[in-house]
């Protein structure tokens, strides 16, 4: 895909968006859904980090901490799959990670010729869901055990 420049997002002072690093990765205060990954999926942080695809990959900054992570990994010409990993502080920063995810997503369809942008989302991961729902992503379909822990999600979609 290449680099999304990362444009001007009003913010508060003390939150950002940034390129992601591998050590933003180790740095998030992870909530119990993510917690059921990294028991799940063996080395998931590396996982993560070799899935982020360079310049379509940020880290959420409040307060000086890591409060998310998330992304955009091209699967085919015209098709890519957003990913996002919530930390527990995300909920002071919702706001201002939403408003500059919902700007990287724009630029990234726009940039890319995307024709379909989607992501799972755990059916019980509420924090994803309305981050996913606030991106403009409708839920398009259930997809029964999919999970490494055998969880429900919904495979949601953006056109």
């Amino acid at each position: 895909m290449g680099l999304i420049q990362i444009p001007k997002i009003r913010m508060s002072p003390d939150e950002s968006i940034v390129s992601l690093r591998h050590d933003h990765l180790m740095k998030i205060d992870y909530n119990e859904d993510t917690k059921e990954y990294i028991k799940n999926i063996p080395n998931y942080i590396d996982y993560l980090w070799a899935n982020a695809e360079a310049g379509s990959s940020w880290a959420g900054i409040g307060r000086g901490k890591v409060v998310a992570a998330f992304g955009i990994k091209p699967i085919w010409n015209g098709l890519a799959e957003m990913w996002m990993i919530p930390g527990t502080d995300i909920g002071r920063h919702t706001i201002s990670i939403v408003r500059g995810a919902k700007v990287l997503t724009n630029s990234a369809i726009k940039d890319y010729d995307l024709k379909r942008l989607q992501i799972g989302v755990r059916t019980e991961n509420d924090t994803a869901f309305r981050f996913a729902k606030s991106l403009g992503f409708g839920v398009e379909s259930v997809m029964k055990r999919f999970g490494p822990e055998g969880a429900d999600y919904y495979m949601m979609a953006r056109f």
